[in-house]
Formats: structure tokens, sequence, C-alpha cells
């Protein structure tokens, strides 16, 4: 098997910027919330609006290709510690990184050829790796076990982000830990209220589920979270159990 070396990314992912994902252009009405709520696409204000609350550390949510998603500047202590309490989720989960192709390098660590294997066949797309972190991380994106969450998302909402802000994305669920994943923008404000300092609307996402999650860190990649993209789909690229 042939192996390439740390960090090296495949044509795929080196191109796959220019072949986003669409997402409804039908805007929801959002009622009672009092975050800022921004149209995609972006006009130039809004980008400048975009680019300082990344700048400034605030939170987002935010459409991916599945469900709505919130988070802000990867690399912000604040940014980590507000999402948590947002969701009221525990700091024993780790937090899925939302990347564009240049952040992958500087994230992560892999030399298993299977991995650009799978990023070639399903990047941009629902499917999340966990692969060794960069020992080189802000320790707030290091867990115990020294690996992080990646997904190339196909969302363009999203990829315009990473660029405005100009660094990756938290990118967890824009919902209550334990609640259901949020479609609407009107889910989304029924379930965090005005803790949030803005809103891409994005329309009503495709009602499929979450994405797939796998822990590519041992001999045997695993299969932690079943979701958009199938086992047998994922077993046409490499084993995966």
């Amino acid at each position: 098997m042939n192996r390439k070396c740390a960090g090296e990314l495949p044509q795929s992912c080196r191109t796959a910027e220019n072949d986003v994902g669409a997402i409804s252009a039908k805007k929801t009405v959002l009622v009672g919330e009092k975050a800022h709520l921004v149209g995609f696409p972006f006009t130039k204000a809004a980008e400048r609006q975009v680019s300082t609350a990344l700048s400034n550390k605030q939170v987002l949510a935010f459409p991916t290709e599945t469900f709505y998603g919130l988070g802000g500047n990867a690399f912000s202590t604040s940014v980590v510690d507000r999402v948590y309490r947002i969701k009221e989720r525990p700091r024993t989960k780790p937090l899925l990184v939302l990347i564009t192709p240049q952040w992958l390098p500087r994230l992560c660590q892999w030399s298993d050829s299977r991995i650009n294997d799978l990023i070639d066949e399903y990047w941009p797309g629902p499917l999340t790796l966990i692969l060794a972190a960069n020992p080189k991380l802000p320790e707030h994106l290091q867990n115990t076990a020294g690996t992080l969450a990646v997904r190339y998302t196909s969302s363009p909402v999203a990829q315009r982000l990473i660029e405005l802000g100009e660094c990756p994305l938290i990118g967890t669920s824009a919902n209550l830990t334990g609640m259901p994943e949020c479609s609407t923008v009107k889910q989304v404000s029924e379930q965090l209220k005005n803790k949030l300092d803005l809103i891409i609307d994005g329309g009503k996402m495709p009602a499929i589920q979450p994405s797939t999650i796998l822990n590519c860190t041992s001999k045997k990649i695993k299969i932690l979270r079943h979701g958009a993209i199938t086992l047998s789909e994922l077993n046409r690229i490499c084993e995966v159990g």
C-alpha cells in the first residue's frame, strides 16, 4: 500500500472548493430572536458583519449540508466555552471542527492512504473523520486522546464563513444536548433562545441524517456514528468496522 506523508492532501480535496453543494434558496421567517439575522448569499455589508463577528469571537448559527450548526472561531477559547454552555454539553464530549482543505494539514496528522481515499470520495460532504491532532494546537482543541474531529462540509455558507474569518470553525449541531437537530432558523431560535450573536439564514435544510463519524486513529477504521454515508458505501472505499 502506498502511504502519503502526514498532512498531504489528495487531489480532490485541493479542488473541491469549486464544487460546493447548494442550499435551498427559500428563506425562513424568524420571530422574536434578538440575534442579528443575516441572509445568504452575503452582501458586502453582511460579509463585513460576519468577518467582524468571527474576529470578535462571537458565536453563530449557520446551515451545513445536514442541519444547522453552532460555532465560531475554533482558535478562540471563549467561543468553545460559550458553545459548551449554550448547548449544555458535557465537557467530556469533544466538539467538531469544520475546515476547508488548507486547514487540514495544520490541524491533523496522518499517514494512512485509506484516509486519503475516503477524503477523495466523500469530501466535501457529510463525513466526519477523527484524526490525530497536531500537538501544537491550542490546548482547548486537544482532548485527552490527542485527537480532533474534522469535516470539510459541502455547505457554501460554512465554507464562506471559514474564508471570511480566516479560521476553522467549531461546527457542532445548533441544538440543546439531547434535543433534535434543527433544520430551520425558527427551530434554532426556539431551542437556543437569545444566546447567539448571529444567525445565518440558509432556508430549510434537507431532512437527512447527520454526518457519519469515523475514528481513523487506529489500524482498524471504526464507525462511531451511522449517518448520511452508509457503512456499505464506506466499505466500497476501504474496510470499515
